[in-house]
């Protein structure tokens, strides 16, 4: 019984420490390089519009058809499904929300 718990417990150690030192060791290597830099320069926020307005207009009109290929896969209540919908208005004004921050800072 403890050998059990012991073994689970390093398990879930080493699933918490690993993600998280490879982040802290990984981050500092990634933020100082040219490609970053170069990526946050005005001449790819037109690039960085386009392809969110794109995955935006994808959101709102695939996600009908995922809620319902899930729906189909596994059967929810109306209610359930009425709510499944409303929630790509929610992500949308999450995403935009989200953009409008970035997009404000880099100017």
């Amino acid at each position: 019984m403890i050998k059990n718990y012991i073994r689970s417990t390093i398990i879930v150690i080493l699933q918490i420490l690993l993600p998280i030192t490879a982040l802290l060791i990984l981050a500092p290597l990634f933020i100082n390089t040219k490609v970053i830099n170069h990526l946050q320069q005005p001449v790819f926020h037109p690039w960085f519009i386009v392809l969110h307005a794109l995955f935006y207009l994808s959101l709102i009109l695939l996600w009908p058809n995922l809620v319902q290929r899930i729906h189909k896969q596994n059967p929810i209540n109306t209610e359930q499904f009425k709510m499944a919908l409303k929630i790509r208005w929610y992500l949308l004004t999450l995403f935009l929300f989200i953009d409008a921050l970035m997009l404000w800072k880099s100017l």
